[in-house]
């Protein structure tokens, strides 16, 4: 049994707490948190700072670990894709190297659990080694939904795979331009049947309502210049959201990833079609490619679930919850660092089904236990915060 200290406690599923002591099984399983006064100050183990759960990366892309400082700032997101689909320099051992080194940053900035993108199988015998928990969204494109049965066909090997190498995994489109309403709607029903969640990358941009209002922009321009046919398709008149959501099952835990032009109105919109909808912020991948933030406080006030994610080291500097926190708060000090915590721990396991286990200190779980340095009371923002794993 080990008997932990600091500060303050953030157990999540309750309000942070002072003068109390963090018990757990020598693996790691919580017994639960208590007064201080019960037990003998010297068989505890004390920290200056703040005991959070382990964190949750709702969103990464491990297989494009090697791009790192590939690619330049801020050129918005159809031209950093024209850029990653063309970059075919990496030989197979470098990948490797990158998704090992990756997944090292990740266990030391103090993630435990990690909803993470593949398009191919390149990342299963890293995340089978089991140094941390994955599940990981097997992605989708298929724009012609004449391509769909095919695309599923894919994407069931790829899944069949993924369960060879005992891995926790389901089937999730790319995003709202580059999948059809018919795959959406098999993906969909595939993640029912298995109790999965799915994923999309949602409103990122201005230029994917203007394609769907219109069939016009710069998403015209991408498919021209990767030589896809799309005269298939029909503009809706709608936003991007409205024109895709209706095809997701509503019993499915959906993520919907970035969410950089929504507004109180999507939000409101969406909230109430789908109740299972889980909005996902990267902000410092935001930043990079579009260089702007979604409205957070504004999600804040009409979402029931946000979650923070990390994005690929295509679109990102490091992979740090903490460092993402840092950014929103920075940006938008309104959002108080209790909140902030919950998105990164607690809502990320909801997210991703796994809360039973991670994403808070109830009794039975394994979440994980960080240390966050500088901070002493739930008000302090986490500017100053640097995160440490306890267990």
């Amino acid at each position: 049994m080990r008997k932990i200290a600091a500060d303050i406690i953030f157990s999540v599923s309750a309000q942070p707490q002072t003068n109390v002591v963090l018990l757990t099984e020598d693996n790691g399983t919580i017994i639960g948190v208590f007064p201080e006064a019960e037990f003998e100050p010297s068989t505890i183990k004390r920290f200056s700072g703040a005991l959070i759960p382990g964190f949750v990366n709702a969103h990464c892309h491990l297989e494009l670990s090697h791009l790192k400082n590939k690619f330049p700032e801020k050129t918005g997101l159809p031209e950093f894709l024209n850029l990653v689909t063309a970059q075919r320099t990496s030989t197979q051992q470098e990948i490797n190297d990158a998704m090992t080194a990756a997944e090292l940053e990740m266990l030391n900035n103090g993630i435990v659990a990690v909803g993470d993108i593949s398009n191919n199988s390149d990342s299963y015998e890293i995340k089978a080694g089991g140094k941390l928990y994955y599940h990981t969204f097997i992605e989708l494109i298929a724009f012609d939904p004449e391509r769909a049965g095919l695309a599923m066909q894919h994407g069931n090997e790829l899944l069949s795979k993924a369960r060879s190498y005992g891995l926790h995994a389901s089937l999730a489109p790319h995003a709202t331009y580059s999948v059809s309403a018919k795959l959406i709607q098999a993906i969909s029903r595939s993640c029912y049947e298995s109790g999965k969640p799915t994923s999309i990358h949602m409103l990122e941009s201005n230029d994917e309502n203007e394609f769907y209002v219109q069939a016009t922009g710069l998403y015209r321009k991408l498919y021209r210049d990767l030589k896809i046919d799309i005269k298939h398709f029909q503009p809706t008149g709608k936003t991007a959201l409205e024109s895709v959501l209706p095809y997701f099952m509503k019993e499915v835990n959906t993520l919907l990833i970035h969410n950089t032009i929504a507004t109180a109105w999507d939000v409101e919109w969406a909230e109430e079609n789908h109740s299972n909808l889980f909005w996902c912020f990267c902000p410092n991948a935001n930043l990079f490619i579009e260089d702007r933030l979604p409205d957070i406080p504004m999600l804040k006030d009409h979402a029931q679930y946000m979650v923070i994610g990390t994005d690929s080291l295509a679109s990102n500097h490091n992979l740090s919850i903490l460092n993402e926190m840092q950014t929103i708060q920075n940006k938008f000090n309104e959002i108080n660092t209790n909140d902030l915590i919950r998105w990164g721990t607690l809502y990320g396991a909801k997210a991703l089904g796994i809360s039973d286990k991670f994403g808070s200190f109830e009794k039975g779980k394994q979440p994980g236990v960080n240390l966050l340095t500088g901070i002493t009371s739930a008000s302090q923002p986490l500017k100053d915060a640097t995160v440490k794993r306890v267990v």
